[in-house]
């Protein structure tokens, strides 16, 4: 019974030295998303992730805005309400989820947190669909963190999922930001009294979905010329899958870039949701 007390007694002694040696060095507690911004800071320095400080689970296969917090604000909630629009017909996702828009510049305009990025622009997204009676998964893991290079095939395996969750998904939108070197604005484009940031579509021109997807991209530009004073997107074609392979309305859209503030980025997602609503119900 000595024995076993001393053993206690140690074993006591040894998280509390740790505790305070940790504590010393950093002056607090060192949270796991911060050792994960440490790690990534010394394998992709050109990121220099900034890391959330609250302690949201980031990382989640399903995370709607009726049930997620927003992370790295004084929000503790969504304000979006989820509606009972029926089965799911559109898929949110990013495969860069990192990617952030002024004023959060740090980190290379790359954050853990969900305020200011490429995440917060796809709440707008899915807020305006559901208001148009069209059901959302908007996923919000950081398929960019800690691998940059495993991102695409990190986010393929999550949407083969989510698409075999919900068969119903028709739509699957990777929702990026473009970026620029330049200490210059972002561009923006006047719409209905409104600035917003301009958009551009990526389409995989590889791939055998590829004249379905362009044919729906087209549509897509063809309702904005005509109901949005001509806030059409740029379709840029590339060689390369982009998980482009999994849905004959596969869109990669690049709402504004680094430079842009993140109110136009909001406003072009809340333009987009108009439109992409009407494509689908034509």
């Amino acid at each position: 019974m000595r024995r076993k007390n001393l053993v206690i007694f140690f074993a006591f002694m040894y998280v509390i030295a740790v505790a305070v040696f940790f504590k010393g060095i950093t002056g607090e507690a060192v949270s796991g998303d911060q050792l994960t911004a440490m790690c990534l800071e010394s394998s992709l320095p050109s990121m220099e992730l900034v890391a959330d400080s609250g302690n949201t689970d980031t990382e989640k296969t399903e995370q709607t805005a009726e049930t997620a917090a927003k992370t790295g604000t004084e929000k503790t909630e969504s304000k979006t309400v989820k509606k009972d629009n029926g089965e799911p017909r559109v898929l949110i996702y990013h495969t860069h989820a990192t990617e952030s828009y002024l004023p959060s510049s740090e980190g290379n305009y790359h954050t853990t947190k969900e305020e200011n990025t490429v995440r917060d622009a796809g709440d707008v997204l899915e807020e305006v669909l559901e208001e148009n009676g069209i059901s959302v998964v908007h996923d919000k893991t950081l398929h960019d963190n800690p691998s940059y290079n495993e991102s695409y095939s990190r986010s393929c395996e999550t949407v083969k999922a989510l698409l075999e969750k919900y068969p119903t998904i028709e739509c699957i939108i990777d929702l990026h930001r473009d970026a620029t070197a330049e200490e210059v604005a972002g561009p923006t484009q006047q719409v209905k009294g409104k600035t917003a940031a301009v958009y551009s579509y990526v389409l995989s021109n590889t791939t055998e979905t590829y004249e379905e997807n362009k044919a729906f991209l087209a549509k897509l530009n063809s309702v904005a010329e005509s109901g949005y004073d001509g806030y059409t997107a740029k379709i840029l074609e590339r060689p390369y899958w982009y998980n482009q392979e999994l849905s004959g309305k596969a869109v990669l859209i690049e709402m504004g870039n680094n430079r842009n503030n993140i109110k136009e980025v909001r406003q072009c997602a809340e333009f987009f949701g108009e439109i992409l609503a009407e494509a689908l119900e034509e």
